[in-house]
C-alpha cells in the first residue's frame, strides 16, 4: 500500500521534528500537509486580564501580551515552513503548511475530510519510529481521533 499523504501536526514550541517529518514524506513520495495548530483556549486565556507568564530563566511573573503571543506564533509557523522547505523542493514535491486555530482533532478532521487515504497522521510530539496504530477512515469519530492524537503515536489511516 502506498501512503498518499502525510498529515503532520505541529503544536507551538513543538516544531523540532519538522525536518524529520519532511524527510519521511519525501522518502514515502507522499504529499506533506503540515498543520500548525494554534490552540484557541490558549489564545482566549492570553486575552484575560489576569493572564500572566513566568519567565523561564528569571522566574519573574509578567502580564501575558496577546499581541506578543500572536507574533510568536506567526514566527513559529514561519520557522516550520523554512524547516520543511529546506528538505522538500516545492517544485519537485507537493507540500503545504496550514495554520489552524482549532483543537488538534478538529484541524485533523477537516484535513481528513479532503480525502487522501491512505494517509499517515503524525500527532504533535510523536516519535516517528514508534509503533503505528492502524484505523479505517470510517472508524474516525471525533472521540477516536482525540484518543489517537493524545497517544502521540503515528496513525496509518486506511481507506473506507
Amino acid at each position: 500500500m502506498t501512503v498518499r499523504r502525510v498529515i503532520a501536526c505541529f503544536a507551538p514550541g513543538g516544531g523540532a521534528a519538522a525536518g524529520e517529518v519532511a524527510r519521511l514524506a519525501r522518502d514515502l513520495r507522499a504529499e506533506l500537509l503540515g498543520l500548525f495548530i494554534q490552540d484557541e483556549a490558549l489564545l482566549r486565556f492570553a486575552a484575560l486580564p489576569f493572564a500572566a507568564e513566568v519567565g523561564f530563566a528569571s522566574a519573574a511573573t509578567r502580564a501575558l501580551d496577546p499581541a506578543a503571543l500572536e507574533r510568536a506564533l506567526r514566527a513559529q509557523a514561519a520557522a516550520l515552513e523554512r524547516a520543511i522547505a529546506a528538505v522538500l523542493d516545492p517544485g519537485a514535491h507537493a507540500w503545504s503548511l496550514r495554520v489552524a486555530r482549532a483543537s488538534p482533532a478538529d484541524a485533523v478532521h477537516a484535513a481528513l475530510a479532503e480525502g487522501y487515504a491512505p494517509a499517515l497522521l503524525v500527532p504533535p510530539r510523536s516519535i516517528l519510529r514508534a509503533e503505528r496504530s492502524v484505523v479505517r477512515a470510517a472508524q474516525l469519530s471525533p472521540e477516536v481521533l482525540r484518543e489517537l492524537l493524545a497517544a502521540a503515536r503515528p496513525v496509518l489511516i486506511l481507506p473506507e
